[in-house]
């Protein structure tokens, strides 16, 4: 029960992710290289297939100026 309901908020932040770098309009590559990971680490965050260190969160949720940064992308609510 516990994985599942991870599983299910790392698909949730992953997909607000996206959402939101997509509003800014950066495509994944150019926003990989804003963040320092790669664009194939950044779909697999994205798709709830990984799951980003502290650091690499703290960068996305900087670039993306989410006006509540972290919690913003691990709520659970949807986009």
């Amino acid at each position: 029960m516990v994985d599942n309901m991870a599983e299910l908020v790392y698909r949730k932040m992953g997909a607000k992710i996206r959402y939101y770098r997509q509003l800014k309009g950066i495509n994944q590559t150019d926003f990989a290289i804003k963040v320092s990971i790669s664009s194939q680490y950044l779909s697999k965050i994205e798709n709830g297939k990984r799951i980003p260190s502290l650091p690499v969160l703290l960068s996305i949720a900087e670039a993306l100026e989410v006006a509540v940064a972290v919690a913003e992308l691990l709520d659970g609510k949807n986009v």
